[in-house]
């Protein structure tokens, strides 16, 4: 396919900061354009000021906009259609809809994406998570209008040609590829059994597809799959670096298929304890409680407790335990390495709260003991105010720095999009971090510790010690 195809209410809100000043001084040979434009006018005029754009057209697209001076727009089609939709019969298909982001469609070939993607000096890209699937693109600020109607083929048009399912399940370079890489992660295979005993259906469901059901999937599933949850109110453009009007013209042009009156399953957190054993000389261990979704009002004093609880090493090869409360527990009970840090995952109706440790397998149990006692201890003994303190500003601080990344950025906004009605502008929430109090913290510590943990284990899981037992 080439280099193109690395599948990998109208209402306004303006920013309070200048980006020309910020893109200037992070990235000035970039950003030429932008910086004649800053140096054009008064820096304190609000006209130089990105803004922020949601609506939902008459077609049932919603559209997304933060309307920036970059010379490169970043798009994306997003469908909330993401595995927790997924049941018994079609396990593993949101991950099947990823790689088939290459196929062809109603009115261009494989070839035909590819060369115009080229053409364009764009990229096409499609990732999943528990919720939502991203089609996303980078392309230079003229021809986001041609590449916004590939985005169009791909996510409205699809044909899935029989032959074309079957060979994205046998070809050694697609699905089984993807599984296979995902085999050398446990890692990451732990984070989905934490999920799969934490929910068990719904977010339970693992964003890759299980080895039985490879080679089970027909094109007319997929094709039912996607009329279904790719359907109108379930989709939306998105886009940085934009004009909102010009976006909006373009979302007008999908055709969705009428929404299908998809009834929601509600996440539902549950307990549970989940070990796959894969061997070898390290053990990754996730544990976590309940925590608030995305829409709670506990959101951010949650984040502010994970910084308290700390999130890694904040200098490089250092130990992290100057702010860690919990690599300081854990560093008085083993001199091996190890690695521990605070854990949040949080969904639009549902979340988790732990740590998750990786330790060679003979220190595993002292490690995942310390963590865990250290972690329901902070829960249930109260924080000061110098903890919440420092808290708050490093999770501004991180926040900051995640702003600058493009990619997270067009993933905030497409959640937005398809989860609220306004989106939020960054000054907004600093300032819903200052507003949180150390009685916030406190109080949702309870809550979280008031729900049962959660515990997955994968690598050499011989000494980790059972859920019942750690606090033995």
């Amino acid at each position: 396919m080439g280099a193109a195809m690395l599948l990998r209410s109208g209402k306004e809100r303006k920013w309070p900061f200048d980006l020309h000043k910020k893109y200037k001084a992070l990235v000035p040979g970039r950003m030429f354009s932008a910086a004649a434009q800053a140096e054009a006018r008064a820096s304190t005029s609000t006209d130089n000021e990105p803004k922020c754009f949601i609506k939902k057209l008459n077609n049932g697209m919603l559209v997304g906009t933060i309307e920036t001076p970059s010379p490169v727009s970043r798009l994306a089609v997003v469908a909330n259609a993401g595995s927790r939709f997924e049941s018994g019969d079609n396990l593993g298909i949101a991950h099947l809809l990823r790689q088939s982001a290459k196929l062809r469609t109603e009115n261009m070939s494989q070839l035909g994406i590819a060369r115009k993607s080229l053409q364009l000096g764009s990229d096409v890209t499609c990732v999943g998570t528990r919720e939502l699937i991203y089609y996303k693109s980078n392309v230079t600020r003229n021809c986001a209008g041609a590449m916004v109607e590939i985005l169009q083929e791909l996510t409205t048009k699809q044909v899935f040609k029989p032959w074309e399912v079957n060979d994205l399940q046998t070809n050694a370079d697609a699905l089984p590829l993807d599984l296979a890489l995902y085999k050398t992660q446990p890692y990451i295979q732990c984070v989905e059994l934490l999920h799969s005993a934490a929910f068990r259906n719904t977010l339970g469901r693992s964003l890759y597809a299980p080895d039985f059901m490879v080679g089970k999937y027909h094109s007319e599933q997929v094709a039912q799959y996607v009329k279904t949850y790719f359907s109108a109110g379930r989709m939306a453009l998105v886009g940085v670096g934009i004009g909102h009007e010009e976006l909006e013209e373009l979302a007008s042009q999908f055709e969705t298929s009428g929404s299908a009156g998809v009834p929601a399953e509600k996440a539902a957190y549950h307990s549970g304890e989940v070990r796959h054993n894969s061997g070898g000389p390290l053990t990754y261990v996730a544990f976590a409680y309940g925590g608030p979704s995305q829409s709670d009002k506990d959101l951010l004093p949650a984040e502010v407790l994970k910084h308290i609880m700390g999130v890694g090493p904040h200098i490089k090869y250092s130990l992290g335990t100057a702010t860690s409360q919990l690599a300081k527990a854990v560093s008085q009970s083993t001199d091996l390495p190890f690695a521990v840090s605070c854990l949040t995952a949080n969904y639009s109706d549902g979340g988790l709260f732990g740590f998750t440790a990786v330790a060679p397998s003979s220190q595993v149990e002292k490690v995942v003991r310390s963590a865990a006692n250290q972690f329901r201890g902070a829960l249930t003994s109260g924080l000061s105010d110098a903890d919440v303190s420092r808290a708050k500003t490093q999770l501004k601080a991180e926040i900051c720095m995640q702003f600058e990344n493009p990619d997270v950025l067009l993933n905030w906004l497409g959640e937005q999009t398809l989860h609220s009605d306004q989106i939020l502008t960054p000054d907004e929430i600093y300032k819903m971090v200052d507003n949180v109090t150390t009685s916030d913290v406190n109080n949702v510590a309870k809550k979280i510790a008031g729900t049962k943990p959660t515990m997955a284990s994968t690598g050499n899981t011989e000494n980790v010690p059972y859920l019942d037992r750690i606090f033995s």
